[in-house]
């Protein structure tokens, strides 16, 4: 009588399939900090375009209205705000032309050193009540992740 050898059935052993999920685990572990350090750095990088692009909003409101604009840097709410007077003849409450909330959209913090820029006809920053006429450097953070943006005492941003 002749024995004959035994086939394996097809298929995995538990051992082999713990040993694969203990590898991938280690390997999410490792690879988890990197990849959410990425988001907070492309979060940061959006925050410090959308402060660029607020700072430009108001130079040109200013222009385009021939009137002081604001650019308000709400430090405790983490948001922009842009406004101008549009009214035909002037004397109103300015009316705010956008308002970016970098905690709401982005989880980023802003804080600013001054609390708001203007900025008069020709796009210049200028010293109107209540603004001082002095540059600002906005810092933004997300998960230690931080960036800056400076506008100048005339209103031009730094890279």
């Amino acid at each position: 009588m002749s024995t004959a050898p035994r086939r394996a059935e097809p298929g995995f052993t538990i051992l082999e399939i713990v040993f694969v999920v203990a590898i991938a685990t280690v390997l999410l572990g490792i690879a988890a900090p990197r990849l959410l350090n990425v988001s907070a750095r492309v979060a940061v990088g959006d925050a410090r375009s959308k402060v660029t692009s607020a700072v430009a909003t108001a130079r040109g409101a200013a222009v385009r209205f021939g009137r002081t604009s604001y650019l308000v840097l709400d430090a405790a709410g983490d948001r922009l705000l842009v406004q101008v007077d549009t009214s035909a003849l002037g004397g109103a409450l300015p009316a705010s032309l956008g308002e970016v909330d970098l905690w709401e959209d982005l989880a980023v913090n802003l804080t600013a050193t001054q609390p708001m820029l203007c900025f008069d006809p020709r796009g210049l920053a200028v010293s109107a009540s209540p603004c001082t006429g002095q540059g600002v450097v906005v810092r933004l953070a997300r998960a230690g992740v931080t960036d800056s943006v400076v506008v100048s005492a005339v209103g031009r941003v730094s890279p």
